[in-house]
């Protein structure tokens, strides 16, 4: 009997010993692991008081940390080099590199690449820090990002300038932040004002669709990915922003001269420089107008793009060079633009090799919709590394067009709940398609039982896209009304 219990002690002795051990190895297992997951020194502090709430060699820690003080919205984490990587209530700023020097990002929620120049447009919104501490996720010109740390400042938002809309004379103003040192702004109008917009007050947005009179809401209905405090009901998207490039103006060519005229420009420049007085594009409309009759590309979206990009028809590469729309002026290196043998020469080749096939293509990668957009739809996406290049084109479109492609050109615009396909016919072959949570717009031309006639992107030649056939207005395709927004 006493062996029997003598045998039982030493198990149970035995059991203990290596419960024991086990839980050692645990230990020692997660402190080794702990040891080798440290990614940095992280303080957690109050920026006003400098009082010290921890330091942590875990972003992730000092993370929630951070989040368990929300009570407190002076606390930030700042990490060994002093540099603040999270706070509530951020603006980011981008304008920290040489203009010369772009930044890239990566979408939230995919694998695609997007660049952007802080000096065209210093600030997006803060929404969050990447659980390593690397990356900020922020809101600019539409898209939502990741960005790494190393690119960008983090500010708090009441005590730093940011970008802000209103309205003046019936006109939606965006006042762009481009420099916060010298609180240096421009400010473009950029189609008729809203009817929810009123005078004598500041809205803030980031992606000029949704609205908002406070920071605080803007800022937790972007984090939550809804817009319940937003002043608007239904998103807003501007006319002269998103319609198609697959359009046909209003405007002739004494409106491009008369536009020209009013602000200074009375004769045509044959030199660089020139003078204040001169530019390329006087008296050159009709190259606009003749190449949107053989391409069915907007003539006055066009001549907008070369405002834009040629300096008024007054840059060097618009004279010299014949190149009105800066292709291949990059910015690390400008002097690599395009020549061509005339400004008939460039506009087609705008037209054609550009649009058509390429940022009107629904089959080239560079496609995100042939509207100017911003950087989460349209041309502006790839084009430019202005984040508000498109709101650019579209305040040049706003000025020249006085209201007739907007009373004339019908379009449909909305951001998808649901996978949209274009189809050659009623119930035929499906010619291009778009995902649910994009941004569609179409020209709008028909309706019948359900179903809507659109201009389609690209010209459609036996019931298929072809890049290399000539649009006419016959390049139409076709949407069911039930698979966009009701």
């Amino acid at each position: 009997m006493k062996k029997r219990r003598k045998q039982t002690q030493r198990k149970l002795k035995r059991s203990i010993i290596v419960f024991l051990s086990a839980l050692l190895a645990l230990f020692i297992i997660g402190f080794i692991g702990l040891k080798i997951t440290e990614n940095g020194t992280y303080t957690v502090y109050d920026i006003k008081t400098q009082e010290q709430y921890g330091t942590y060699n875990h972003f992730i820690f000092a993370k929630w940390k951070m989040h368990s003080l929300e009570e407190n919205e002076n606390i930030v984490i700042s990490n060994q080099n002093g540099k603040i990587v999270a706070l509530h209530n951020a603006i980011v700023n981008f304008n920290t590199k040489e203009v010369t020097e772009n930044t890239s990002y990566v979408v939230d929620g995919t694998n695609e690449d997007g660049y952007l120049n802080g000096s065209y447009g210093t600030d997006g919104l803060y929404i969050e820090t990447s659980n390593d501490g690397s990356k900020v996720l922020f809101m600019m010109s539409g898209v939502k990002a990741w960005v790494s740390i190393e690119d960008i400042q983090l500010f708090y938002y009441d005590d730093y300038l940011q970008s802000y809309y209103y309205v003046n004379n019936g006109s939606l103003i965006h006042a762009i932040l481009i420099d916060a040192d010298s609180a240096q702004y421009q400010t473009l109008a950029i189609g008729e004002a809203p009817d929810f917009l009123k005078e004598n007050t500041t809205y803030f947005s980031y992606d000029g669709n949704w609205f908002y009179t406070d920071m605080d809401q803007l800022s937790i209905d972007v984090l939550n990915d809804v817009h319940d405090n937003a002043i608007n009901s239904e998103a807003y998207f501007n006319f002269y922003q998103y319609v198609p490039h697959r359009s046909l103006t209003n405007l002739d060519d004494s409106d491009y001269n008369e536009y020209l005229s009013s602000v200074g420009i009375s004769a045509t420049a044959n030199a660089y420089p020139c003078a204040d007085t001169e530019s390329v594009l006087y008296e050159n409309g009709s190259i606009f107008t003749e190449v949107q009759d053989q391409t069915y590309i907007n003539a006055t979206m066009m001549f907008a793009v070369a405002l834009n990009e040629s300096g008024y028809g007054q840059s060097q590469y618009a004279i010299e060079n014949h190149n009105l729309f800066g292709h291949a002026a990059y910015d690390s290196n400008p002097d690599n633009a395009n020549s061509y043998d005339s400004l008939d020469d460039c506009v087609y080749q705008h037209a054609y090799n550009f649009l058509q096939q390429g940022y009107a293509n629904p089959e080239d990668e560079r496609y995100h919709g042939s509207w100017f957009g911003n950087k989460a739809s349209g041309i502006n996406v790839q084009y430019a590394s202005d984040p508000y290049w498109g709101e650019k084109a579209a305040s040049f479109y706003y000025s020249l067009d006085n209201g007739k492609d907007l009373n004339e050109i019908q379009i449909i615009t909305q951001k998808l709940k649901n996978d949209l396909n274009v189809y050659d016919e009623v119930d035929g072959s499906v010619l291009y398609s778009y995902e649910k949570g994009d941004i569609i717009s179409f020209v709008y031309t028909d309706s019948d039982n359900g179903w809507y006639q659109i201009m389609s992107e690209a010209p459609v030649k036996d019931g298929k896209i072809d890049i290399n056939s000539t649009y006419t207005k016959d390049s139409v395709g076709y949407i069911q009304a039930s698979d966009l927004n009701q």
